[in-house]
């Protein structure tokens, strides 16, 4: 399945098994992402810090898998959490590199 998009959101950690980038299975940490259109996906930390690439001084870069697993995280937490902690929408979504 290819994911396409520009522009992803982070909804947060999920228990899904399946990578919807790859299709590997029995994942023990994945991520879901919706993109632009709405469509969401299931993806492995390692698919989605190649998806979620950032650019920073003119290179594209990965971003590391903890990092995914800590956006994924806050993303769960309760609004009144994201508040308290300075995070706003813009926080969860992230704008994939070509």
């Amino acid at each position: 399945m290819a994911i396409e998009g520009k522009q992803f959101k982070v909804l947060g950690t999920s228990d899904y098994p399946v990578c919807d980038c790859c299709g590997k299975t029995n994942l023990t940490r994945a991520i879901g992402l919706e993109n632009e259109c709405g469509e969401t996906f299931n993806v492995g930390v390692i698919c989605a810090s190649k998806l979620l690439r950032q650019s920073y001084q003119g290179k594209k870069h990965k971003i590391s898998t903890s990092a995914i697993m800590s956006i994924g995280k806050a993303a769960r937490q309760s609004q009144e959490w994201k508040n308290r902690n300075g995070y706003g929408a813009a926080s969860f979504t992230l704008v994939a590199a070509n």
